[in-house]
């Protein structure tokens, strides 16, 4: 299955406001408002496709998740991974 084209400019957007909040921990809302996209939506593509990428924190009892860039993840090898992982998936 090809990652569609608007799915790749929003995974871009999800992966940049998360470098930009460097160490800072986001949720989900957080990041739907710096990207535009629909909180849902961001929270489908995290869980599908940078799950391998993202700290998670959970706050109790509010069911809050707080995310973060891992320390050693970078843009490049983000996108190569999901390059690889779009040709593996393939038929």
């Amino acid at each position: 299955m090809q990652i569609r084209k608007d799915t790749a400019e929003n995974l871009i957007k999800i992966v940049k406001c998360l470098k930009q909040a460097e160490e800072g921990w986001m949720w989900i809302r957080q990041i739907s408002r710096r990207t535009g996209l629909h909180h849902k939506t961001v929270s489908r593509l995290i869980d599908k496709h940078l799950n391998m990428f993202i700290e998670v924190q959970t706050m109790e009892p509010f069911n809050i998740r707080m995310l973060r860039l891992k320390p050693n993840a970078d843009l490049n090898s983000i996108f190569r991974f999901l390059v690889v992982k779009e040709k593996i998936e393939k038929p």
